[in-house]
């Protein structure tokens, strides 16, 4: 019971943080860029989860909550980045997407290992009181080791993709 009301207000927050970016972006596509990275920050936890490491409690389910937080925000960060060398520099879709992409590695980086880092005494930790905190840091260690290399190849890719498909459709119909 408990648990489907955690899920119900994922699953909220999740189409209000896209309503949210939506009017941010102005764009109906770039949101759904930033919402593609979430999905992979869940193959670290359903391998942390199903090897036995963790299980699924309140805990672990706040991990969750934190985690998408962190993903989400690493990918704004380099859509906003993108779509901003694009308009005021004037760069093509994929000039955009190179020096976004390696305009953002550091800052990305630097934010998902200072977590990581941050949470491993915890996650690791055996001392009293640690079953209760140990669930959401070993979720939020596991998430951010798969979806850093998500928000830095995934991202630019599919915004290459998608935003390079909407540019030469522009560029046909203005022809």
């Amino acid at each position: 019971m408990i648990l489907d009301s955690l899920i119900l207000g994922a699953l909220l927050a999740l189409l209000l943080v896209y309503m949210v970016m939506a009017a941010q972006f102005e764009s109906l596509i770039q949101p759904l860029l930033v919402m593609g990275a979430v999905p992979y920050a869940g193959v670290g936890v359903l391998l942390l989860l199903g090897s036995g490491a963790a299980t699924l409690n309140l805990y672990s389910f706040l991990g969750i909550v934190v985690l998408i937080g962190v993903v989400v925000n690493n990918a704004i960060v380099l859509v906003d980045t993108l779509g901003r060398l694009r308009r005021e520099s004037g760069l093509s879709v994929r000039e955009a997407v190179i020096t976004g992409a390696t305009m953002r590695l550091r800052p990305i980086l630097m934010t998902s290992l200072t977590t990581m880092l941050g949470l491993l005494p915890v996650a690791l930790s055996q001392a009293e009181g640690s079953e209760l905190q140990g669930p959401l840091a070993r979720v939020v260690v596991a998430g951010m080791a798969s979806s850093t290399a998500v928000s830095l190849l995934l991202v630019p890719v599919l915004y290459d993709v998608v935003e390079g498909a909407l540019a030469r459709r522009r560029q046909r119909r203005a022809q």
